[in-house]
């Protein structure tokens, strides 16, 4: 029998001064009720309660100690309707994690949309492409692209696929011409995402035909909008994700190339801790950023 049982049986017995009238509150046995005060003062090594067939009173060594125990436990009540709520409500700080690109493309811009329907949630977005370990660093969900290493630690949800694809200024077109081939794409200069194994091997596919073609050029970095940038000024061909460059394609400031080759298609998941009960405003991020990226197109 835990102590908490000991103490909440001793308590309302205190209270109502009866055995019977403390079970029927707790909707226990009245003999559950009685084990569980006598097991508390065995415990003790004192009597707390004085009895006789007609009342239940404290004893002196009762007095002080059910004045603090009614304190601990109304507490404890107390903490538990607070996080109850927390868990109800959508209200607190919520952690998240992304890549640096993603987490611009993706997240960034819906930010102040998610904020303004919870207004009582705190958003504290953390963006790195360092691999970040949700457990340790007291994250509550991540957004993750691409191939997910296994960890029964953790639940993952596919919330949409992407690709990347081959962009390149106008200027530069003009300049040095367009490739009819992937493998024309060797005679250029071409901006390289520094993420993966092999980052200067470009992987492409059209339909069922898929082929590899290394690259090399003057940029590399493992941030999208750094190369973003620098295909704007027109110093290469970029390999980038499609939704850092959407709006860029429909002004006319970038041009796909070779439009019918993009990347292998990559999941786009939603990752948090694994536990019975998911925070509520959690299942309020995933469900705002599934829907957003259904909207988006990257579905």
């Amino acid at each position: 029998m835990d102590r908490y049982d000991q103490l909440s049986a001793f308590v309302e017995v205190a209270r109502l001064q009866s055995f019977a009238q403390a079970a029927r509150h707790l909707e226990r046995h009245v003999s559950a009720v009685s084990r569980a005060v006598a097991a508390l003062e065995n415990r003790l090594g004192v009597r707390l309660l004085q009895r006789t067939t007609r009342r239940v009173t404290l004893s002196d060594a009762g007095r002080g100690y059910f004045k603090r125990c009614e304190t601990l436990l109304a507490e404890l009540e107390g903490a538990e309707a607070e996080v109850r709520e927390q868990a109800a409500s959508l209200r607190g700080t919520l952690r998240v994690s992304a890549a640096t690109g993603a987490g611009q493309s993706l997240i960034g811009p819906i930010v102040p949309e998610f904020l303004a329907a919870h207004p009582h949630v705190a958003l504290d977005l953390q963006l790195s492409n360092r691999y970040v370990d949700l457990l340790e660093e007291g994250f509550d969900v991540a957004l993750r692209v691409g191939t997910l290493a296994a960890d029964s630690r953790l639940v993952v949800r596919r919330l949409a696929h992407t690709r990347r694809v081959l962009l390149a200024s106008p200027a530069y077109l003009e300049r040095h011409g367009s490739p009819h081939t992937p493998q024309q794409l060797t005679e250029h200069s071409c901006l390289i995402l520094d993420i993966g194994n092999r980052p200067r091997r470009w992987e492409l596919q059209r339909g069922r035909t898929a082929l590899a073609v290394d690259v090399s050029g003057p940029l590399h970095s493992n941030n999208s909008f750094v190369l973003l940038t620098a295909c704007r000024s027109g110093a290469g061909i970029g390999l980038l994700p499609a939704s850092v460059a959407t709006a860029d394609v429909r002004h006319g400031e970038l041009a796909r190339v070779l439009p019918q080759w993009s990347s292998i298609e990559q999941g786009i998941y939603a990752v948090y801790p694994s536990a019975r009960f998911i925070p509520l405003k959690v299942h309020a991020f995933v469900e705002f950023v599934a829907a957003r990226l259904r909207g988006s197109g990257e579905n």
